[in-house]
């Protein structure tokens, strides 16, 4: 066992997140979550993907009427982990968070239900519990006895009784010879079948504090706690506002003794329990689920009471603030009972499974009257199908296999009085997609775990990536890594054969394979921000730590979630002067590693976005110069690499539909800083190495949408930024989208305040500009790419115009006021660009010839007019009569 830091430890993710960082890289072999609330969807986006990116087998268990999930939301359920429910005769309440790896355990028990609120927002009290090297702790032992005889005591499916036994077995392998007694500091105690007051020591005690958000409208529990404690001093710690309690109640069992109330400050819901009491300058604590109630802790289980797990430590810190408004037991007044809320679910069903002969269903009781069955691929209204019928007076039965496997179930069966009663919605349970993973099928990945911040700031960590990526590149080679496909099955939409959500299951494996936080750069999933935990004063003992919470339990709490602070747009890094440098220089190191020689194999789809954002993240904290265009190359190689195709995974129609979407939109944030400051159709550097990319990657860009890149819109808030704008990005893909083989010429040069039209052949530019001559030789020179039979283009300014018909090698031009055909002849590497940039006609080269407008046109001029239709005598008519 070690001490933990209470700054460390934030929630039970915490220690998901820490295990991912291992050094050791020790694969994680199961993971469970118990509580009484269950949110679904919040485990699935926060937990379960890296329990099951880590290897592990992972159980979910909650009570069966107080899931906090609508069944549509759910897409794991059954297909990654197993989802139990638990019934007895009042709330099965405890909970636990346990991790077991090859030779390590981390073991959570306290006051918070594995939800957003409950591993969030509130105040919470958390007992950890961290084991290395094979070593052992009483509690890991207690655990080991409390998961055995859980299956006896409460109901449950036979498949989820069995999962708690074989745990129960591994820990009881691994600790029986855990040290017990007061050298091991803390023990775990369970009312399964005695009370938890029962377990206490009898008194007298100096002082009793205690704590609970929720305390009986009659006060039983804390009678029984002060008539086997007998303190000398009580003092109950409640929320004016948040607490639950009945002051009648409070005064009558306390009333015999001195006593005071502290109220606490309700900045926070105050969520963890405790009762701490002090002998002979001794502090001991109960912690752990129990709320002040008769049915927490004076009522076993076995007995109608609670389910209840809880921690007794001796020597612990103080856990009542000693900040808050003391009142006289007298002057208590008040009355905040929430009372119980019914779910209205009478009919429980404990939970379904699939196996090679079939589905099998288990209800908490026998029904007097059948109970009909009926399935549902995702839950959702009016996608139920009745399935079969359980028989009267029976529990259990098993149906053939339904269609769609990861189905959802739900029972339902007629009242007596006519209603019908319908159970609350399970998902399948199949045992051989939710088995542990095994150290061969985790597949390639990076050795150390990195946040953007850490590359950008530590160069050491950015040495160790480039290494990192190369490795991975090469072990990936010829693979279609990350693969999300069991072996044997197929995939069609978004679900594979097995029903396993192949988005989900492919973001699980880019976890195990660059990590979480890399995960979440790479495909613009923001990471949950869960708050920081409160002062110490919630340490327990050396491993006991505190955390913030809100509480769902509508048995207890019927307070409303609080909404977390999220950011509505995306900020951008903050990169050191002193680091800047280093940081260009890494940036092109990690493309070089990305790409690979030509020829080689490309990385894997996930590390070439996340490369592809860490090159964007820092252009927008301005690392390159103004000068400095050196970063152009890197952006242009990066497209290269979005567009490259896995072969394999394109076979196998692997990658899923998700990851396309990011990849094209990736692709047009990345083409439109790579365009800034260029054309596509230009003849300078940027512009040449502009149009090459974008040639290569004008199919990915006009599929794309830009909301699947919004993360990456990155508001230019440091100097030197180089941002791609949501309106840049979006009126880039509109030009992709564009049939007109002209798009990107008209775009180029409204890019620089012109007006384009072309009205019967002719081109019209008209800007505000000086000389026209330029202006008209570089339309003229980027439309005559498109129009192999020549082109006719007029640039007019406010005073002045000049036209150029341009049918390569030969070029004419009428340059007023001098009304005169020159006929010039360009060869490469000549354009027409280049000839007439000056803008001064006495230093153009390569005229070959003179005419007077009278005498008519010059023969090249006469071949082009042939071409488009257009006659002389009309050309010249519309030249002079728009010549105003």
């Amino acid at each position: 066992m070690s001490a933990a830091q209470h700054t460390r430890f934030a929630s039970p993710v915490t220690l998901l997140r820490e295990w991912s960082e291992r050094s050791d890289q020790q694969a994680l072999h199961e993971a469970l979550f118990l509580g009484f609330t269950v949110d679904l969807p919040f485990l699935e986006k926060v937990a379960i993907p890296v329990a099951r990116g880590l290897g592990a087998r992972t159980a979910v268990i909650g009570d069966a009427a107080q899931g906090l999930y609508d069944p549509v939301d759910v897409r794991m359920a059954g297909r990654s982990y197993l989802h139990g429910l638990a019934s007895c005769q009042r709330a099965f309440h405890p909970k636990v968070v346990l991790l077991v790896g090859e030779h390590a355990c981390r073991l959570a028990v306290g006051s918070g239900n594995p939800t957003l609120s409950g591993w969030g927002a509130n105040d919470e009290l958390w007992t950890v519990v961290e084991t290395e090297d094979d070593d052992s702790h009483a509690l890991l032992a207690d655990l080991a006895d409390w998961l055995d005889a859980l299956p006896s005591a409460v109901e449950l499916a036979p498949w989820s009784a069995s999962h708690l036994t074989e745990l129960a077995a591994l820990l009881t392998e691994r600790h029986v010879n855990a040290p017990a007694g007061p050298e091991s500091g803390a023990r775990l105690l369970h009312n399964l079948q005695e009370s938890l007051l029962d377990q206490l020591p009898l008194g007298p005690v100096d002082e009793l504090h205690a704590y609970a958000p929720f305390v009986d409208e009659a006060g039983h529990a804390l009678s029984g706690l002060v008539g086997r404690l007998t303190p000398r001093r009580t003092v109950l710690g409640l929320q004016p506002r948040w607490s639950s309690y009945d002051a009648g109640a409070i005064k009558r069992a306390l009333g015999g003794f001195d006593a005071q109330i502290r109220f606490l400050e309700e900045t926070r819901m105050r969520h963890g329990k405790f009762v701490e009491w002090q002998v002979g300058g001794r502090r001991y604590a109960l912690t752990g689920s129990p709320n002040l109630t008769r049915a927490a802790l004076c009522t076993s289980t076995r007995d109608g009471g609670n389910c209840e797990l809880a921690v007794i430590a001796a020597d612990t810190a103080p856990l009542l603030p000693e900040q808050g408004r003391i009142t006289q037991l007298a002057s208590l007044t008040g009355r905040t009972i929430r009372p119980f809320l019914s779910t209205g679910h009478t009919l429980v069903l404990l939970g379904a499974k699939t196996d090679s002969e079939g589905l099998h269903v288990s209800l908490a009781h026998p029904q007097p009257v059948p109970v009909v069955i009926s399935t549902s691929p995702d839950g959702s209204p009016g996608s139920w199908t009745q399935t079969g019928t359980i028989p009267a007076r029976s529990s259990a039965r098993s149906f053939p296999l339904p269609e769609v496997p990861g189905a959802a179930v739900r029972a339902t069966c007629a009242r007596p009085d006519g209603t019908t009663a319908e159970s609350a919605v399970v998902f399948v349970y199949s045992p051989v997609h939710c088995a542990r993973r095994h150290s061969a099928d985790s597949g390639p990945r990076l050795r150390y775990d990195y946040t953007a911040q850490t590359l950008f700031a530590d160069e050491r960590a950015a040495r160790r990536f480039e290494t990192d990526l190369l490795r991975l590149r090469e072990l990936t080679a010829g693979t279609s890594a990350p693969r999300v496909s069991p072996a044997g099955e197929t995939t069609a939409g978004s679900v594979t054969s097995s029903g396993v959500d192949r988005w989900d299951a492919y973001l699980a494996d880019c976890r195990r394979m660059i990590g979480a936080p890399l995960t979440d750069l790479a495909f613009g999933t923001p990471p949950l921000d869960l708050p920081q935990a409160p002062s110490s004063r919630w340490i327990v003992s050396a491993v006991t730590l505190g955390v913030r919470e809100e509480d769902d339990e509508e048995h207890e709490d019927g307070t409303e979630e609080v909404d977390l602070p999220t950011t509505s747009e995306p900020l951008a890094p903050y990169v050191a002067p002193e680091q800047r440098a280093r940081c260009r220089a890494w940036a092109q190191r990690w493309v070089g590693a990305l790409t690979g020689p030509a020829g080689s194999a490309a990385a894997p789809v996930p590390v070439r976005l996340l490369v592809a954002n860490l090159y964007v993240q820092l252009l927008a904290a301005g690392v390159w110069d103004e000068q400095d265009q050196s970063w152009r190359d890197g952006l242009s190689r990066l497209l290269e690499a979005l567009r490259s195709e896995d072969p394999a995974a394109e076979a196998d129609h692997e990658t899923p539909p998700e990851t396309r979407r990011r990849l094209d939109a990736v692709a047009a944030v990345v083409m439109t800083l790579l365009v800034q400051d260029a054309t596509f159709t230009g003849g300078g550097e940027h512009d040449v190495l502009a149009a090459r990319a974008w040639h290569g990657s004008k199919a990915m860009i006009a599929r794309a949408e830009p909301a699947e890149a919004e993360d990456l819109m990155i508001p230019p808030e440091r100097a030197l930024a180089r941002v791609a704008p949501w309106s840049e990005v979006d009126r880039l893909i509109a030009l992709a989208q564009e049939d007109d083989p002209y798009a990107e010429v008209i775009d180029g040069l409204t890019a620089a305040g012109w007006s384009v039209v072309c009205e019967d052949g002719l081109w019209e530019i008209t800007g505000s500009f000086g000389n026209p001559l330029p202006v008209v030789a570089k339309a003229a020179e980027r439309l005559g790419r498109h129009q192999a039979d020549g082109v006719l283009v007029r640039a007019r300014s406010k005073s002045r115009w000049a036209f150029m018909a341009w049918a390569d090698p030969y070029l004419v031009l009428l340059n007023p006021p001098a009304r005169v055909w020159f006929t010039y002849q360009v060869r490469p590497p000549a354009t027409p660009e280049s000839r007439f940039s000056g803008g001064d006609l006495s230093a153009v080269p390569g005229r070959v010839s003179s005419a007077p407008l009278q005498k008519g046109p010059p023969e090249a001029l006469m071949k082009i007019l042939a071409e488009s239709g257009l006659t002389y005598p009309e050309l010249v008519s519309r030249l002079f009569t728009l010549d105003t």
